[in-house]
């Protein structure tokens, strides 16, 4: 007699244990989040950022780390050795006048030296990253272009590193301390 009210009570309730649809939920809300990490994690998976030189694996884009650099202040000038952008990929390295201001450079695809201010303003990250042919910014993951500075994807296209202009003379990278000391962010 237990069993046929067991059985009377589960029609009642729609045939169905109290318990079932929560597992069914919480499955169905893992599979989702799964999808949704795999769909907008960054192109090529994990990005390593440090003081490595690219690399370039079976059917990943070849990724270029920043890496943190001196430079120095002479003559109005900011000195940046061109061997260390040479070397590194990517470098970064702070002028230090009324504010901090962290630069990059880098060598474009055409040869062509980049200089910018490193900031990716909407989102206030400093650190960046090079992948194939774009620049990256490690925290929102907005993407420009290497030669032209151009948005390619992400939230951030309006505003990638601010370009800034430089000279090549004996081996270094020269910037006016100028153009930098009177950069505004556009944010």
């Amino acid at each position: 007699m237990a069993k046929f009210s067991d059985k009377r009570s589960r029609v009642e309730r729609g045939g169905k244990r109290p318990g079932v649809w929560l597992v069914v939920i919480l499955v169905a809300a893992g599979i989702l989040a799964g999808a949704a990490w795999f769909a907008l994690r960054p192109a090529g998976g994990a990005v390593q950022l440090g003081p490595w030189k690219g690399q370039e694996t079976a059917g990943r884009p070849k990724v270029i780390g920043m890496t943190d650099i001196e430079a120095r202040t002479e003559g109005g000038k900011i000195v940046v050795p061109l061997t260390s952008v040479k070397e590194k990929g990517l470098v970064a390295f702070k002028y230090k006048g009324k504010q901090e201001i962290t630069l990059l450079s880098y060598i474009a695809p055409s040869g062509k030296v980049v200089t910018a201010v490193s900031l990716c303003e909407p989102c206030a990250s400093t650190r960046f990253f090079i992948q194939d042919r774009s620049i990256v910014c490690a925290t929102c993951y907005s993407q420009w272009d290497l030669e032209t500075l151009k948005g390619i994807r992400g939230g951030c296209l309006k505003y990638p590193p601010d370009p800034i202009p430089n000279s090549v003379e004996g081996g270094n990278i020269l910037i006016d301390e100028s153009a930098v000391a009177q950069w505004k962010p556009r944010v």
